[in-house]
């Protein structure tokens, strides 16, 4: 049981770190590249339009380049669910760039990026990835 409380604490953790993911990614782009970028509920930043049936959370408008860039903030725990999977392909079909970036601990980064890139290409996606630690706003995998 110990095992099972600490993995569901751990969970609740990176999950309420969901929104300061996606404070922190946005600044990380909106600082790094000249792209116009959107996010939900983050200070400073328009709101996402709704694309695929809702706003991604972190959507990039790239002067005169096609197709727009969006990123979703998951956790390796909610990138496995279909309908995570069917929101992604969904974006790709709206004619939109998806990329994933999981909240995970800084010492994680490299094997969740190695176990959410293998996940992907197994359900048919080729989707970039990184993997951000939201409390060090420490980003790792960007190429951007």
């Amino acid at each position: 049981m110990d095992t099972y409380d600490a993995w569901l604490a751990d969970f609740r953790t990176r999950l309420a770190q969901h929104d300061a993911g996606v404070a922190a990614l946005a600044r990380d782009l909106a600082s790094r590249t000249p792209w116009r970028v959107h996010a939900v509920g983050s200070p400073g930043f328009d709101a996402p339009p709704a694309t695929a049936g809702q706003p991604a959370d972190v959507h990039c408008e790239r002067e005169g380049v096609r197709p727009p860039l969006c990123f979703e903030v998951e956790l390796p725990e909610t990138l496995v669910r279909r309908s995570t999977l069917a929101r992604l392909r969904a974006l790709t079909d709206h004619g939109i760039e998806p990329r994933v970036v999981l909240v995970a601990s800084p010492w994680d980064h490299e094997q969740r990026i190695a176990e959410a890139r293998r996940l992907l290409a197994r359900a048919g996606l080729a989707l970039a990835v990184a993997a951000i630690a939201p409390d060090e706003e420490r980003i790792t995998g960007a190429d951007w």
